[in-house]
């Protein structure tokens, strides 16, 4: 029998996962973050290994029984950072055959089970987006922030619901609910209050916290995080788009696969406004909620690099026992997704 491990190193935790060649799903483990351009590549390669090896234990196998690895990882945006990220990969996988992407690869791959084709838009802590065409070229954004022209990402969103609530306390901005939810999620009872939090080291990581509170905000008809939601949405549309373009799919009846959980907040704007972007782009183009996390998309991308056909009965194999074993690495179903379709 042989094994494949997929990892998923982002910002904020890193998964690792084996199966076997007929999508048995046999080990599992979490860790912390391990994007090298944030922790250093000291401590990313500590993480990486830490949860290769517990992915192993638990499927009581050893390096020597993995037949293919894929590294999808945050951090690697420039071709410098595959050079780094290949060799260092190699030297912890060892006998193992290694593959290095970007982590937006896992969550493209995550949803793409009906084409061999599609684009994703993933919004984590970051903002990034990738495709695969039809000839299997890859297109993927540095994903950068500001450095490649980006805004988005939990820490964009976090931030603009802090400058909308102190707008609207000095007057420059209009009154909004965001208000007293983010007073009441950061435990202060004031703006000032809130200023000297946020100035506190490391206190600027709690506005990730705040994300869902926009999707509940808006939900209520508040104008300012509509307002917040719909700029979102729209530069996701957007970026779907420009990717769709410049892999010649605008024609074609492309998934574009939208996979992490902010898809999954509160109400219907988001996707909404998404639906129309990508009806100007590409009127054949649809939304797909996948129901894999992205490191299974990665352990699917380990397979491939080995030949191993992802079958429709390797998925179905796959999702059936990840539902028993490892039911966190499936997404929750959406209770009605017809109406996302484009």
């Amino acid at each position: 029998m042989a094994y494949f491990l997929g990892i998923d190193g982002g910002n904020s935790k890193t998964h690792a996962l084996v199966v076997d060649e007929q999508g048995h799903p046999s080990g599992f483990c979490a860790g912390g973050g391990s994007d090298f351009q944030e922790v250093g590549l000291d401590k990313a390669k500590a993480v990486w290994a830490e949860t290769i090896r517990g992915a192993l234990d638990q499927a009581g196998l050893d390096l020597e029984d993995v037949t293919s690895m894929c590294f999808c990882l945050a951090g690697a945006d420039l071709p410098e950072d595959y050079q780094i990220l290949q060799k260092t990969a190699k030297s912890i996988a060892f006998p193992a055959k290694v593959t290095v992407k970007n982590d937006t690869i896992a969550a493209l791959r995550a949803g793409l089970h009906a084409t061999s084709f599609g684009v994703t838009v993933v919004v984590g802590t970051g903002f990034n987006a990738a495709g695969r065409g039809k000839d299997g070229q890859e297109v993927i954004l540095p994903g950068l922030g500001y450095l490649s022209g980006d805004y988005g990402g939990g820490r964009w969103m976090g931030r603009q619901i802090i400058r909308a609530v102190m707008r609207a306390w000095d007057g420059r901005g209009p009154a909004t609910a965001l208000r007293q939810a983010v007073l009441e999620v950061m435990g202060v009872t004031d703006e000032l209050a809130l200023i000297r939090v946020l100035r506190q080291d490391g206190a600027q990581n709690r506005i990730l916290n705040l994300v869902p509170l926009l999707f509940d905000i808006a939900s209520q008809g508040d104008a300012v995080a509509k307002l917040l939601l719909t700029c979102l949405g729209e530069e996701v549309g957007l970026t779907a788009g420009v990717i769709i373009r410049r892999l010649a799919l605008e024609d074609e009846a492309v998934p574009v696969i939208l996979s992490t959980s902010v898809y999954r907040g509160k109400g219907s704007l988001f996707l909404t406004v998404i639906r129309a972007a990508l009806q100007r782009a590409a009127p054949k183009a649809y939304i797909l909620i996948p129901d894999f996390i992205p490191v299974v998309g990665a352990a699917l991308e380990a397979l491939t690099a080995s030949g191993v056909d992802g079958s429709s009965g390797l998925l179905t194999t796959l999702r059936r026992e990840l539902a028993v074993r490892y039911p966190a690495l499936l997404y929750p179903q959406v209770p009605d997704e017809s109406w996302v379709q484009v």
